[in-house]
This record gives C-alpha cells, structure tokens and sequence, in this order.
C-alpha cells in the first residue's frame, strides 16, 4: 500500500513539476514491482501511468506505452539474469531507460538533455531500490 502511494505521489510530482530535472520516482517503484515478480501489478500500474501522463502532456498514449513497455520489458530481462541487488539492477534499469528513449524518440534529439534526462533518472531509480534493499521491500512480496 505504501508503494502505492509513493507511486502516485510521484507521478503527481511528475505532473506539477514537468521537468528534466526531477527524477521519475515511479520509475523506481516499477522496478521494485518487476524484480519482486509482481508483473499484473507493474502493468496495471504501467497503464495507469500511461493514460494519466497522455492526459497531462502531448506525448500520444502509444508512444508512452511502448516506451515503459520497452523499459520494463529491459528491467524484466535483467532481473532474471543479472543479481537482484540495487546496483546492477538501477544500472540496468537507467541503461534500458536510456535505450527505450533513443528507440521512440529517435536518434535526433538534443543528446544533452538525455544524458541529463537519463542521468537524473538513474539516480532517482537507484534511490528507491538502495531504500527497497535497505528497508526489505522485496521480502513483502515473496
């Protein structure tokens, strides 16, 4: 339940303050939602997220869709080969962010912006998975 909230606070975050430079927290918790192998409750949440963020922005659903499909698709494929422990798992997470955005938006975007873009991404996503190891989220689930 908390994660929950955490998530919506998060994209509500997102929504108030559209910006490079404010970390996407629900990102995080996507993740902890797909390592835990809570996969229904990730796409639920997945197209919650989708069609709130399509109503608040310009960006048309189906770009948003096969973005955090991409995404978790990258997330899921590192957690079942690659250890589960927050470093690796935020790397990857922050790597397959990075890919999924190059693949929908192409390669003709300002490469600053999503550097910075995916940068301050990463370390948002690796906060929420150092406090899920640390507070032992994932435990709850299994």
């Amino acid at each position: 339940m908390i994660l929950a909230i955490l998530l919506v606070l998060s994209l509500i975050l997102h929504i108030i303050i559209p910006s490079i430079f404010i970390p996407l927290f629900f990102l995080g918790i996507l993740s902890i939602y797909i390592i835990a192998k809570q996969y229904l409750t990730a796409c639920i949440w997945i197209i919650i997220i989708v069609l709130i963020l399509q109503m608040s922005s310009l960006t048309l659903w189906w770009q948003l869709g096969l973005l955090y499909l991409l995404w978790s698709s990258g997330v899921y494929m590192a957690s079942i080969f690659l250890d589960k422990g927050w470093p690796v798992q935020s790397i990857m997470a922050t790597f397959f962010f990075l890919i999924s955005n190059l693949i929908i938006n192409g390669l003709n975007i300002d490469y600053i912006n999503i550097a910075i873009y995916t940068f301050i991404n990463g370390i948002g996503i690796a906060t929420v998975l150092y406090m899920a190891e640390k507070f032992k989220i994932y435990e709850e689930f299994v």
